[in-house]
């Protein structure tokens, strides 16, 4: 009870400062637009100055705050099992079988496995995640892709791995000067450590819709997000505590399984 109380508290809190800060926001800026025009310099300038720190803080709260959604996911069940060393690794059929079995609907990611001339390929596939919202002059759309490509190699008891990312983003805006569209999609290919990629919104109550593993979701703010860590870890994990091994073994191969 206590923890659903605590996030209603702060949804509350949520709503209510983003209302006190964009009137008093608007309130300082014509305070300080005032003093300028009317030659009070340095009152004006305060004013202004305050003013932004208010939406600066305000801002970093609304990261804090999606940045702990995003991180809500359901974490996998590693398989609990005697570590084995490089001597004696385990069967590819044992590895296949760990790795599709920590699969949840819970997951933000999907983990399949298909058999290729060279041994096995596991792919872990990240969910849909989508984000749409609207505001008086701005709609805007965000998405992530990401999946990594794990080729087993049953003769050598070894692994190589590629990943995929990619994002896609459209804004549309109305402004005095005229109506403006903005598009940018991006798709690369090579091996991360520590990525993150992440957008938050926020607008009046009903527009903004995220659509992710657990279906759309409707409110008046929203995060959507990718950290590929969240499921890289599990998946080394249990290579290597079955004996797996990358062709490579050594520090720096080990940070990009991170």
């Amino acid at each position: 009870m206590s923890t659903v109380s605590d996030d209603t508290r702060a949804a509350q809190f949520a709503v209510r400062s983003r209302k006190v800060v964009i009137v008093a926001g608007v309130a300082l800026m014509t305070g300080g637009a005032w003093a300028l025009v009317s030659g009070r310099t340095a009152l004006g300038i305060v004013l202004i100055v305050v003013a932004g720190l208010a939406v600066l803080a305000r801002g970093m709260w609304t990261v804090r705050r999606g940045m702990k959604a995003i991180s809500t996911h359901e974490k996998p069940q590693i398989p609990e099992t005697a570590v084995r060393t490089q001597a004696d690794p385990a069967p590819i059929d044992r590895v296949v079988a760990e790795l599709v079995g920590m699969n949840s609907d819970g997951l933000p990611y999907l983990i399949a496995a298909s058999h290729t001339a060279a041994g096995v390929r596991v792919e872990v596939r990240w969910k849909v995640e989508e984000m749409r919202w609207r505001t008086l002059f701005v709609r805007g759309k965000q998405a992530y892709a990401w999946r990594m490509e794990v080729d087993l190699d049953p003769a050598k008891a070894q692994y190589t791995f590629a990943e995929y990312s990619g994002s896609a983003s459209v804004r549309s805006a109305l402004s005095p000067g005229g109506a403006f569209v903005h598009a940018d999609w991006k798709w690369s290919r090579g091996k991360t450590a520590g990525k993150r990629s992440a957008t938050f919104a926020e607008g009046s109550d009903g527009q903004v819709t995220v659509q992710g593993g657990f279906g759309p979701r409707t409110s008046w703010e929203g995060a959507v997000g990718i950290r590929p860590a969240d499921a890289k870890i599990p998946v080394f994990t249990v290579l290597r505590n079955n004996g797996w091994r990358p062709r490579l073994d050594w520090f720096g191969a080990r940070l990009f399984e991170k």
